[in-house]
């Protein structure tokens, strides 16, 4: 597969695999601590977790498998909750355990109708082992059901079988002048179509399954509008072709039908403009926070625009991969840029040095942390909060070794710690007026130094896994 498909590719069909259907997967370790997670995890049953929390006891579905002595395992048709049907394939790693999750609700429910109508077809036949193969029906089963019944004969013409609905007569009158040899086609055009796909049918004689055109409308000689729908069968050797007059049921199921689709016109009418909505309010506070940063930034010369897209788009990046939900993800993207918007209160000649500070000068740097936070404190917004946080603690490291106020683990906010991680990789890619740009790898090598010190060690380790996607927003967002 490896030979075929790139790394970034396979990444690419996993990603359109997730959203083309009600998909998710997780990874943990021996331990059940969660290590990633993607996909829809909500539409298959499973709670939001965080990285690092421990899932077996949610995921109750798993015990009696872990740990996993083969290297897969599948449980299809796996009940979750009472409505949810899911395939659960688990896959071994090493200590790490996958699971994919497939939702199969909707195509159960469909597999139950096409049951249905399987014991619909087997009544069918009952009825029709009642007629000898070379004679006319005598029983009114097909006029019960307002049903046209014919058997193809080897011309391709069609015979009737008796009796005839009485409304077939009114609509084609004409059938009884060639019983023996119909077309029904040349009366309903529609059948034409139909007919090619029910030759595939016919052409295999064991194959015991019923064939339907789906409805269609034809006109009475009144003006009025009879649905009518075929279907093909093959039968102790014999092609028969049925078509039906729909009874009321058909055109209640029809306006029934009509009335969803104006309900779901409404319904999608209202989700796209709550959704334009939401985008014009995001683009009003993208563009707010970006003139705050810009205004912060025209005094660094070590900052530039392209950098503050950048940070926004690694923590977007990550964000969306530890399966945030979308307006925390999008928050984020917004957020992050505001990271240094305390360097405003720093003195140019501190903020503007080309060469390394003095420890003097190093501490007064420091306070733009406490500075940012104090710009963006007792805000009710949401993303305000969230920038907030940043700001002021995106040089807090994970042994407690960071500042303004020493936390460790935890205790620092997860959109700082990922901040904290992408605001480093970018400086060190980039050429600033203090330092020169260094190779993507030998970045990387700079930064594993700091796996467990400076950075969240499972944060990093994601950071690392989407490397190339990283690497892609620093070539296309480069000035």
């Amino acid at each position: 597969m490896d030979e075929h498909f790139p790394q970034h590719v396979l990444n690419k069909i996993l990603q359109v695999t997730l959203d083309s259907q009600d998909f998710a997967w997780f990874c943990i370790d021996a331990e059940g601590q969660l290590l990633s997670q993607g996909g829809r995890l909500a539409e298959v049953g499973l709670p939001n977790w965080r990285l690092g929390d421990r899932v077996l006891d949610d995921a109750l579905f798993l015990s009696g498998f872990l740990p996993m002595e083969d290297d897969y395992i599948g449980l299809p048709a796996l009940q979750i909750d009472d409505r949810r049907v899911v395939d659960v394939h688990l896959f071994r790693d090493g200590d790490r355990v996958w699971v994919l999750m497939a939702d199969q609700t909707e195509l159960l429910e469909w597999q139950s109708v096409a049951r249905q109508k399987g014991n619909e077809l087997q009544l069918l036949q009952e009825q029709l082992r009642q007629l000898e193969r070379d004679s006319d029906c005598e029983t009114d089963f097909f006029e019960a059901l307002n049903m046209l019944a014919l058997r193809r004969n080897e011309d391709d013409s069609f015979r009737i079988l008796r009796p005839v609905s009485e409304r077939f007569l009114e609509i084609y009158p004409e059938l009884l002048e060639s019983p023996a040899h119909l077309y029904p086609q040349k009366k309903f055009p529609f059948i034409e179509n139909f007919l090619a796909d029910a030759e595939g049918l016919w052409a295999q004689p064991g194959q015991t399954q019923r064939l339907r055109s789906g409805p269609w409308v034809e006109t009475g000689a009144d003006g009025t509008e009879i649905p009518l729908e075929a279907s093909a069968l093959n039968w102790q050797g014999n092609n028969l072709l049925f078509i039906e007059i729909l009874d009321e049921s058909y055109r209640q199921n029809h306006a029934f039908l009509q009335i969803g689709r104006e309900g779901e016109l409404i319904k999608n009418m209202l989700e796209q403009e709550v959704r334009r909505r939401t985008s014009e309010i995001r683009r009003r506070e993208e563009e707010i926070a970006l003139r705050l940063v810009a205004a912060a930034d025209s005094r660094d010369d070590g900052e530039t625009g392209s950098h503050i897209r950048r940070l926004g788009l690694y923590s977007e990046l990550m964000a969306r991969h530890l399966g945030w939900p979308l307006d925390k993800v999008e928050e984020i993207r917004i957020a992050a840029p505001m990271h240094d918007i305390g360097k405003i209160g720093i003195p140019d000649h501190i903020l503007r040095k080309p060469g390394k500070l003095t420890p003097e000068e190093f501490e007064i740097m420091k306070m733009h942390s406490l500075i940012g936070g104090k710009i963006l404190e007792r805000s009710e917004a949401s993303l305000v909060q969230m920038a907030r946080d940043i700001a002021m603690y995106h040089h807090e490291c994970w042994d407690g070794g960071g500042y303004p106020e020493g936390l460790k683990g935890e205790e620092i906010p997860e959109t700082a710690r990922i901040v904290a991680i992408v605001d480093v990789f970018d400086a060190l890619i980039h050429k600033r007026v203090y330092k020169d740009e260094i190779p993507l790898d030998q970045a990387i090598e700079i930064m594993r130094e700091g796996r467990g010190k400076q950075f969240d060690p499972k944060l990093f380790d994601l950071f690392l896994y989407l490397r190339e996607d990283m690497a892609r927003i620093a070539r296309d967002y480069t000035c």
